[in-house]
């Protein structure tokens, strides 16, 4: 599996990338004006709040490249300085099915209360799924089953001046993708599903994926979870889940003393989350926590 990647940045532990639906759109369109560019591959991606995580394909150079041309572009956004990049090889088949489905497992991952197929920001949904038809109508082409509206242009019809105002970018290799009513480049259009479709062959090989959680495993392996920093939202939904699955208890105010502490175990080994925010989120003493650690 040579020239294959899981790329990942450290999550903001103070600010958000995304804070709004035309943040996420931006960072969209950011994802194949830079791919382009450094001529690689997207087979999956996931844009988070706080971090992003791609798998891709092409030298390393060209990926390193890629990632740093990605986050500059981000930094109209936030502060990204002081987040770092991971950035793994990946060497085998296994792994890679892997690293796919736990980079489009994010969302539940965090608590969001969504399934990846409908999490808007990735590209759970795209493999696997009905060929989509076009039919075209003057400059604009109707799409039939697009998710963010019916009607999509072409790229290359917009003008030079909104193209630059959309793209950042002075790129015309863009322009035969197809841009939604929200002026946002279909994903459809440049990750490349077939190759993910290829790996799989199967739906039901990538809902597996996707399904199990081996993110303690991926963490300890390659070192990419424990530097990804999660904000208190994400990760409020996935406390309630703990909870239940742990202590059948509905709420982390339901629990005893002790079972928070159980608690603020678990979590420090699944998501590597430790200090002040640990504290917060169980509502535990800090002292106590850097002891039993």
């Amino acid at each position: 599996m040579e020239n294959h990647w899981h790329i990942c940045t450290e999550g903001l532990e103070k600010d958000v990338i995304f804070r709004s639906r035309q943040d996420y759109i931006d960072g969209m369109n950011c994802i194949p004006v830079c791919a382009v560019q450094h001529k690689i591959t997207i087979l999956a991606f996931c844009l988070m709040s706080n971090h992003v995580h791609f798998i891709v394909r092409g030298n390393k150079v060209s990926c390193r490249q890629f990632i740093f041309q990605y986050r500059r572009k981000l930094s109209r956004l936030a502060d990204l300085s002081r987040s770092g990049t991971t950035m793994r090889p990946i060497e085998d088949m296994g792994y890679l099915m892997k690293a796919i489905g736990y980079v489009l497992r994010n969302p539940v991952s965090a608590g969001l209360g969504i399934m990846p197929g409908n999490y808007t920001w990735s590209s759970a949904s795209l493999y696997f799924r009905e060929k989509l038809y076009f039919r075209e109508k003057s400059e604009e082409t109707i799409h039939e089953g697009n998710r963010f509206g019916k009607t999509v242009r072409k790229v290359g019809s917009l003008s030079y001046r909104t193209k630059r105002e959309l793209l950042h970018s002075q790129t015309d290799l863009l322009d035969d993708c197809l841009i939604s009513e929200e002026n946002m480049i279909l994903p459809e259009c440049y990750v490349d599903t077939e190759a993910v479709e290829n790996i799989f062959r199967t739906p039901a090989r990538l809902l597996y994926a996707i399904s199990r959680n081996e993110n303690l495993e991926m963490e300890l392996d390659n070192g990419i979870l424990h530097k990804t920093k999660y904000s208190d939202n994400e990760l409020y939904g996935s406390i309630t889940g703990l909870c239940q699955e742990n202590f059948h208890k509905n709420r982390i105010e339901e629990l005893s003393i002790e079972q928070r502490y159980s608690l603020a175990k678990i979590l420090h080994k699944k998501y590597g989350i430790a200090g002040k925010q640990l504290s917060r989120l169980t509502n535990t003493d800090l002292a106590i926590l850097k002891k039993i650690l």
